[in-house]
């Protein structure tokens, strides 16, 4: 799971990252007005990871759990089960034994960089991320469109470009990788909170 998550998180809250709402364009803020902010989001995930030494794309899917202030917990159900618990400056991994790894992304700036927009996306603010990229939205059919090319050097060289699609949720992330690795995700089955957490969730959470 590490690896098809970190294709999208090379392939989505932190004080100091924002920038003001007046640096971004009017587009921008249309997008920025429609998606819903929820302090709690319940959604199921299906990704397709299309890696150029393989001649079929490595699927998943599962659950994830957002909530405000704590991260985002990945539940993958297929191919394997496995939990990953992304935050600001951590990311939790529990594979299929029950063994736990972490990792500071704080030592990996383009990692913490993509693991923000995550975290950013989905709690519905989208203002920092003209810190990081160049933004190019647009209108799409049902919703909206958003192109995003890096900025620096450091994170172009592991994403091409990332183009986010959606309209009250963000629904599908696609992701194109300086290698020509591809990743596409997408999200269904919203619920918003507030909602009581399972004890799986808490225990998680808690770590």
């Amino acid at each position: 799971m590490r690896a098809a998550l970190a294709g999208f998180v090379a392939a989505w809250f932190v004080v100091g990252l924002f920038v003001p709402a007046a640096s971004a364009d009017t587009g921008v803020q249309a997008i920025q007005s429609r998606l819903l902010k929820s302090e709690m989001l319940r959604a199921e995930f299906y990704q397709e990871k299309n890696l150029r030494a393989l001649s079929r794309p490595l699927v998943s899917r599962g659950k994830l759990l957002f909530v405000a202030g704590e991260g985002v917990l990945w539940q993958v159900v297929e191919p394997f089960t496995v939990a990953v618990l992304i935050r600001s400056d951590e990311v939790i991994e529990w594979n299929s034994e029950g063994e736990v790894t972490r990792s500071n992304t704080g030592s990996n700036p383009v990692f913490r960089a993509l693991s923000e927009i995550i975290l950013g996306t989905l709690s519905g603010d989208t203002k920092f991320l003209g810190q990081l990229f160049d933004l190019s939205p647009a209108a799409s059919e049902g919703g909206w469109q958003l192109l995003l090319q890096p900025k620096s050097k450091q994170l172009a060289a592991a994403v091409l470009n990332i183009k986010i699609l959606g309209d009250r949720f963000v629904e599908e992330v696609q992701v194109s990788e300086a290698k020509g690795d591809t990743t596409v995700l997408q999200f269904r089955e919203f619920k918003v909170g507030p909602f009581e957490l399972n004890e799986f969730e808490k225990n998680h959470f808690a770590q």
